[in-house]
């Protein structure tokens, strides 16, 4: 049965259906072109062009396939938020690409609409396809230039994904057995065994995704060595569509579980926040400091769960549920840039292993961009007057709102250690010797200093919070 409420089907898939037929054409295109800035212009149009769309389907509400397509606003939030996230380096892209431009812009846009399809979904066999999808395209972006390091990376990346690829299916099995159904919208449990298993196993497999530790090594070495803007979007877009489906798998899917799920993440969000943040003290590699980074915030993030999982457990309030929600919410929002920005300051060098001394004297060269990747680095530490400030806020709020006080003291306080390695790298930037190398221009600059004023934005207007604690809603169908 097919419910619309006024949306048409054609609609709702229109912004997949845009994306993907400019993927096709600009394939056929490069039979007889390969102009860089041409794909570039093409992908940035279609991916503009289908947030507009997307943008019409606010307070849209559909039911699609029986309910395995749902449209709301919480899946229209997380579809703009990965567009955001493939937009975000449709221009950087262009600096290091060498041959076939058509296939990786190409690839660009079949992983958002894989995103896209993914963001709607409450069905644990299309989250799992078009998770795939993502996956895979992925696979090939972070190997594409074809030299020892992004092969080396690409084939790390490509292991380990089968690995936990095999686990998520074998947790879907057990699922199902759990509850005779694949539908993440109010399960009846019959097997409270089976169910147990099944979360194990799929917090193992979507771990691996979500680069948490002890599931995270492929990330260092992956980040490290694929090209930059692919760095940046493997760990914003991927990274937070992995964390999207686990929204909806775990306080969904799993409500019924959900003391178990909050002791689980609760120990790893703790492991994977202080690993991350320790290991992270001693890297002089910018880009292995920045990955490492990466994990601890993927500590942070699933926090949430922490917060949801014991919410639900308890019957404290649903309102603290939704909080919570909201929380990571915000939290994906400002990740995107804060990330995503520092990654692409990377092309600032040419090297393929970006050290701390090749950004050396970087004010003296171009005030505007230390500035810049100086928000970004105090918005991952969480100073106030910045995105990353807010979001954490919200994050730790809300754990003491649940009663997690000691669990939000533990995150502080690593917030704390890293102010220590981002200062580092702000050090070297205004006092250290201007570096020769130094590449300063306008395709490299304009995403790291839109990413900047954004966070500063994100920094100041609080209110986007109340707003997202009215979608998160939409996480239950």
């Amino acid at each position: 049965m097919l419910i619309f409420n006024g949306l048409g089907i054609i609609q709702f898939f229109l912004p997949e259906f845009i994306l993907s037929i400019a993927g096709f054409l600009m394939l056929a295109m490069g039979i007889v072109t390969g102009s860089k800035k041409l794909y570039s212009t093409i992908t940035m149009a279609s991916l503009a062009l289908s947030f507009i769309v997307e943008l019409s389907f606010i307070n849209a509400s559909a039911t699609v396939f029986n309910g395995s397509i749902i449209v709301n606003n919480f899946g229209t939030y997380f579809s703009l938020l990965f567009m955001i996230s493939a937009m975000l380096i449709s221009v950087p892209s262009m600096l290091n690409i060498s041959r076939k431009p058509e296939i990786f812009y190409a690839l660009l846009l079949f992983v958002t609409t894989g995103m896209l399809v993914a963001a709607s979904s409450s069905n644990l066999i299309i989250l799992f396809v078009s998770f795939e999808a993502v996956s895979t395209g992925t696979y090939v972006m972070s190997g594409f230039h074809k030299t020892d390091r992004t092969l080396e990376a690409a084939t790390k990346y490509f292991f380990t994904g089968a690995v936990s690829t095999a686990i998520i299916v074998m947790g879907l099995s057990y699922y199902f057995e759990a509850t005779g159904t694949f539908s993440l919208v109010s399960p009846v449990v019959t097997s409270a065994q089976a169910m147990l298993v099944a979360m194990i196993l799929l917090v193992i497999g979507f771990g691996f995704k979500l680069a948490i530790f002890p599931m995270h090594q492929w990330a260092i070495d992956t980040y490290d060595g694929s090209e930059n803007s692919v760095s940046a979007f493997l760990s914003t877009g991927s990274k937070l569509v992995a964390f999207m489906i686990m929204m909806r798998v775990f306080i969904s899917g799993f409500i019924g579980e959900s003391y178990d799920y909050y002791l689980i993440f609760t120990i790893l969000a703790i492991v994977t926040m202080t690993y991350g943040n320790l290991s992270a003290l001693s890297q002089t590699n910018l880009k292995r400091l920045l990955a490492y980074s990466s994990v601890a915030q993927a500590g942070y993030l699933i926090l949430v769960f922490s917060a949801t999982g014991y919410a639900q457990s308890t019957s404290i309030s649903t309102t603290f549920v939704y909080d919570a929600i909201a929380a990571g919410m915000i939290y994906s929002l400002v990740y995107i840039f804060m990330k995503g920005g520092a990654f692409l300051a990377m092309n600032l060098s040419p090297n393929a292993r970006v050290e701390l001394s090749d950004i050396s004297g970087l004010a003296r060269k171009s005030p505007s961009l230390a500035l810049a990747f100086s928000i970004l680095l105090l918005s991952l530490a969480g100073i106030p007057f910045t995105g990353g400030f807010v979001s954490k806020l919200f994050l730790f709020l809300v754990l003491i709102e649940v009663k997690l006080w000691w669990l939000a003291v533990i995150a502080i306080l690593n917030s704390a250690v890293s102010v220590f390695y981002y200062l580092r790298v702000i050090l070297v930037m205004y006092r250290g010797k201007p570096s020769s190398e130094l590449v300063v221009s306008r395709s490299a600059s304009i995403p790291i200093i839109a990413s900047a004023i954004v966070i500063v934005g994100l920094g100041i207007y609080f209110a986007i919070f109340q707003t997202l604690v009215g979608i998160a809603g939409g996480l239950f169908g």
